[in-house]
Protein backbone atom coordinates (compact mmCIF):
# COMPACT_ATOMS: atom_id res chain seq x y z
CA UNK A 1 0.00 0.00 0.00
CA UNK A 2 1.48 3.17 -0.76
CA UNK A 3 2.28 6.37 1.93
CA UNK A 4 -0.03 9.11 1.42
CA UNK A 5 1.35 11.82 3.20
CA UNK A 6 -0.52 14.86 4.10
CA UNK A 7 1.28 17.08 5.90
CA UNK A 8 -0.30 19.96 8.49
CA UNK A 9 0.50 22.50 10.73
CA UNK A 10 -1.01 22.87 14.18
CA UNK A 11 -0.68 25.85 16.93
CA UNK A 12 -0.94 25.03 20.35
CA UNK A 13 1.06 27.81 22.97
CA UNK A 14 2.12 29.84 20.21
CA UNK A 15 4.32 27.52 18.00
CA UNK A 16 3.43 25.65 15.39
CA UNK A 17 4.76 22.18 15.11
CA UNK A 18 5.33 20.39 11.87
CA UNK A 19 3.75 16.76 11.83
CA UNK A 20 2.44 13.97 8.97
CA UNK A 21 -0.79 12.09 8.77
CA UNK A 22 0.22 9.03 6.89
CA UNK A 23 -1.97 6.51 6.05
CA UNK A 24 -0.06 3.35 7.30
CA UNK A 25 0.77 0.16 5.62
CA UNK A 26 2.02 -3.05 6.60
CA UNK A 27 4.43 -2.87 8.03
CA UNK A 28 3.40 -0.49 11.33
CA UNK A 29 5.70 0.53 13.95
CA UNK A 30 5.21 -1.57 17.43
CA UNK A 31 4.54 2.10 18.89
CA UNK A 32 1.34 2.73 17.15
CA UNK A 33 0.29 -1.04 16.94
CA UNK A 34 0.34 -0.76 20.62
CA UNK A 35 -1.68 2.51 20.95
CA UNK A 36 -4.16 1.14 18.68
CA UNK A 37 -4.28 -2.43 20.82
CA UNK A 38 -5.15 0.11 23.68
CA UNK A 39 -8.67 0.67 22.45
CA UNK A 40 -8.75 -2.67 20.95
CA UNK A 41 -8.60 -1.80 17.34
CA UNK A 42 -6.20 -3.60 14.57
CA UNK A 43 -4.83 -2.91 11.01
CA UNK A 44 -7.89 -4.81 9.40
CA UNK A 45 -10.40 -2.85 10.80
CA UNK A 46 -9.98 -0.02 8.14
CA UNK A 47 -7.38 2.84 7.56
CA UNK A 48 -5.05 3.21 10.07
CA UNK A 49 -3.72 6.81 10.00
CA UNK A 50 -0.76 7.79 11.71
CA UNK A 51 0.37 11.10 13.24
CA UNK A 52 4.18 11.20 13.94
CA UNK A 53 7.06 14.04 14.69
CA UNK A 54 10.90 13.15 14.01
CA UNK A 55 9.78 9.96 13.96
CA UNK A 56 7.79 9.41 17.09
CA UNK A 57 3.84 8.48 16.79
CA UNK A 58 1.95 11.08 18.54
CA UNK A 59 -1.59 9.23 17.77
CA UNK A 60 -3.34 6.85 15.53
CA UNK A 61 -7.08 6.52 14.15
CA UNK A 62 -8.40 3.68 12.58
CA UNK A 63 -11.17 4.90 10.01
CA UNK A 64 -13.55 2.09 8.02
CA UNK A 65 -15.10 4.08 4.70
CA UNK A 66 -18.56 2.10 3.96
CA UNK A 67 -20.62 4.67 1.91
CA UNK A 68 -22.59 6.26 2.15
CA UNK A 69 -21.04 6.75 5.73
CA UNK A 70 -17.50 6.73 7.48
CA UNK A 71 -16.87 5.31 10.81
CA UNK A 72 -14.21 6.44 13.39
CA UNK A 73 -13.48 2.76 14.63
CA UNK A 74 -10.30 4.01 17.07
CA UNK A 75 -8.62 7.19 17.85
CA UNK A 76 -6.03 7.57 20.35
CA UNK A 77 -3.22 9.49 21.11
CA UNK A 78 -0.09 8.89 23.06
CA UNK A 79 -0.61 10.08 26.72
CA UNK A 80 2.41 12.96 26.47
CA UNK A 81 0.97 14.25 23.41
CA UNK A 82 -2.86 14.95 24.46
CA UNK A 83 -4.05 18.76 24.57
CA UNK A 84 -1.84 19.57 21.69
CA UNK A 85 -3.76 19.19 19.10
CA UNK A 86 -3.13 15.73 17.63
CA UNK A 87 -6.82 14.30 17.63
CA UNK A 88 -7.92 17.42 15.96
CA UNK A 89 -5.38 16.92 13.54
CA UNK A 90 -6.45 13.71 13.26
CA UNK A 91 -10.21 14.45 12.99
CA UNK A 92 -9.43 16.84 10.23
CA UNK A 93 -7.44 14.26 7.90
CA UNK A 94 -10.50 12.03 8.65
CA UNK A 95 -13.03 14.27 7.73
CA UNK A 96 -11.38 14.93 4.22
CA UNK A 97 -10.72 11.14 3.74
CA UNK A 98 -14.41 10.98 3.84
CA UNK A 99 -15.39 13.69 1.90
CA UNK A 100 -13.28 12.64 -1.25
CA UNK A 101 -14.69 9.36 -0.81
CA UNK A 102 -18.57 10.43 -1.23
CA UNK A 103 -19.69 9.92 2.36
CA UNK A 104 -22.46 11.61 4.06
CA UNK A 105 -21.58 11.33 7.29
CA UNK A 106 -18.74 10.62 9.84
CA UNK A 107 -19.50 8.81 12.69
CA UNK A 108 -17.84 7.46 16.02
CA UNK A 109 -19.98 5.40 18.73
CA UNK A 110 -18.65 6.66 22.23
CA UNK A 111 -19.96 5.26 25.82
CA UNK A 112 -22.29 7.82 27.41
CA UNK A 113 -19.79 7.92 30.45
CA UNK A 114 -16.57 9.37 28.32
CA UNK A 115 -17.36 12.97 29.08
CA UNK A 116 -14.27 14.03 27.93
CA UNK A 117 -14.33 12.14 24.71
CA UNK A 118 -17.87 13.42 24.40
CA UNK A 119 -17.38 17.10 24.88
CA UNK A 120 -14.07 16.65 22.32
CA UNK A 121 -16.58 15.10 19.84
CA UNK A 122 -19.21 18.37 20.54
CA UNK A 123 -16.55 20.99 20.38
CA UNK A 124 -15.38 19.31 16.76
CA UNK A 125 -19.09 19.91 15.58
CA UNK A 126 -20.08 16.04 15.98
CA UNK A 127 -23.62 15.48 17.16
CA UNK A 128 -24.98 13.27 19.88
CA UNK A 129 -27.79 11.81 17.21
CA UNK A 130 -29.27 8.40 18.72
CA UNK A 131 -28.96 6.29 21.53
CA UNK A 132 -27.73 2.68 21.89
CA UNK A 133 -28.42 -0.22 23.98
CA UNK A 134 -26.23 -3.39 24.49
CA UNK A 135 -27.40 -6.49 26.59
CA UNK A 136 -24.00 -8.71 27.52
CA UNK A 137 -23.98 -12.01 26.57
Amino acid sequence: MACDLHSQRFVKAKRVVETTVEESGPPMSAQAESLLALCGASVRDGQVLVVQREGFVLGVAVLRIASPDAEIVAIVTEPNSRHRGVGRLLIRDMVRRARIAGCNKLRIRLPRSDDAALAFFARLGFEDTHVAFDLAL
